[in-house]
């Protein structure tokens, strides 16, 4: 990180899901050593334990601390958020990271197909009740990681759960072009309120992950792996895209290789974004899942 980085990040509180592992690890580690205090969330607590050790033990300023959560479930999400907003008086940086890939459809204990549970779901649920929290930071930012497949994702509107027509690259596709959409709805109904908030689409390309490397990938997938980067490389654009003050006033925008990208067209549209807004709620409302 340069300076001015270095200097943005000290003391700032950042939230990380799928913070245990890849990119997530990656970028946590990168933000602990400039000084922030981060937390970091994951389902398994030897890992989460580990993630928190390792992070505290390496060169820094920074602190680290794990959160256990199941994000497959919608009560989880919920008492995350209420955890989170107890240990904080205030939280600068969210950025919503963690994500699955399912060959197979797997449904969730409310019902939900797993791979939109946990990349959008989960997301739009905890985001929406962190914003008291990030509205009192100074200049707070939200980030929503996706992925390279995010311009091939469809919304099948009688079936978002992919009841009848599933595929694992379908639905990890339609998961992530969802939390793009909603993150720049999110941005633009942000900016109307005059909230101080950003909120920006961060696309680290192809990742070699232990999310992308397993042999039950798509097809698709195990293809690309001689073009994917390192998480070291893709985190370094995360944490940038979380501190790094030429970014501060930009928002409802994609990022991609620490610059400013155009947006696919196909995840700009305000009509889609909102009637996708409204299922969401509807579908994370209690007892809606």
């Amino acid at each position: 990180m340069t300076t001015s980085q270095t200097q943005s990040a000290l003391g700032k509180k950042i939230l990380i899901t799928g913070g245990t592992s890849g990119v997530g690890l990656e970028t946590a580690r990168q933000l602990v050593a400039v000084g922030a205090d981060v937390m970091v969330v994951g389902s398994g607590a030897s890992k989460g334990e580990e993630a928190e050790r390792s992070l505290n033990e390496a060169v820094g300023t920074g602190h680290a601390t794990f959160v256990a959560a199941d994000l497959s479930s919608l009560a989880a999400v919920r008492r995350l958020a209420a955890t989170v907003s107890e240990r904080l008086d205030r939280l600068d940086v969210l950025i919503n990271n963690a994500g699955v890939i399912s060959t197979k459809r797997v449904e969730t204990v409310d019902g939900n197909e797993l791979t939109f549970a946990v990349n959008y779901l989960a997301p739009f649920l905890l985001t929406n009740k962190l914003l008291p929290l990030l509205q009192r930071s100074e200049a707070a930012r939200i980030l929503a990681i996706t992925a390279a497949v995010e311009p091939i994702g469809r919304f099948p509107w009688g079936d978002l759960q992919r009841a009848r027509h599933y595929g694992g690259l379908r639905a990890y596709a339609q998961s992530k072009k969802a939390l793009a959409m909603y993150t720049i709805e999110l941005a633009r109904r942000l900016r109307a309120e005059d909230t101080g908030v950003t909120a920006n689409v961060v696309d680290p390309f192809l990742v070699r992950t232990a999310l992308t490397s397993a042999d039950d990938v798509p097809l698709l997938f195990k293809l690309a792996r001689p073009l994917m980067i390192q998480p070291q490389t893709a985190a370094r654009w995360v944490a940038s895209a979380a501190v790094d003050e030429r970014f501060a006033a930009t928002t409802g925008r994609h990022i991609m290789f620490g610059h400013r990208a155009p947006s696919p067209p196909g995840s700009r549209s305000q009509r889609t974004a909102s009637r996708l807004w409204n299922a969401s709620a509807a579908a994370t409302e209690p007892g809606g899942g």
